[in-house]
């Protein structure tokens, strides 16, 4: 079960930086997406697309950077938690930052 668990997490931070990414270069929103899931945005500016796809490729980095916890020697696991701690709150601070950016009332 411990190995199922990490490939679902290792696919999981695959797609969402290969997503973030797709963000990070296209600067918006797929198309086909619906209004539901871009829920905590109000307005979504080419600024806000690309904060959303580095929020995503940190989280990622995150989850990445945890689940190579269990191959890596200890001394090298200790700095991959910090790091994923790292660029998960860096992620967060980023979508926050980029919802609030949505809804601030046009100047």
């Amino acid at each position: 079960m411990g190995y199922l668990v990490q490939a679902v997490a290792y696919l999981s931070g695959v797609l969402l930086i290969g997503g973030g990414l797709y963000l990070v270069l296209r600067g918006s929103f797929p198309g086909w997406w619906q209004k539901r899931l871009t829920w905590p945005l109000v307005r979504v500016t080419p600024t806000v697309a690309h904060l959303q796809g580095w929020a995503a490729v940190g989280v990622g980095a995150s989850i990445l950077a945890i689940v190579f916890t269990s191959v890596a020697p200890e001394g090298v696991s200790g700095l991959l938690v910090l790091l994923a701690m790292v660029a998960y709150l860096v992620g967060l601070l980023l979508f926050l930052f980029s919802t609030w950016l949505s809804r601030r009332p046009a100047s």
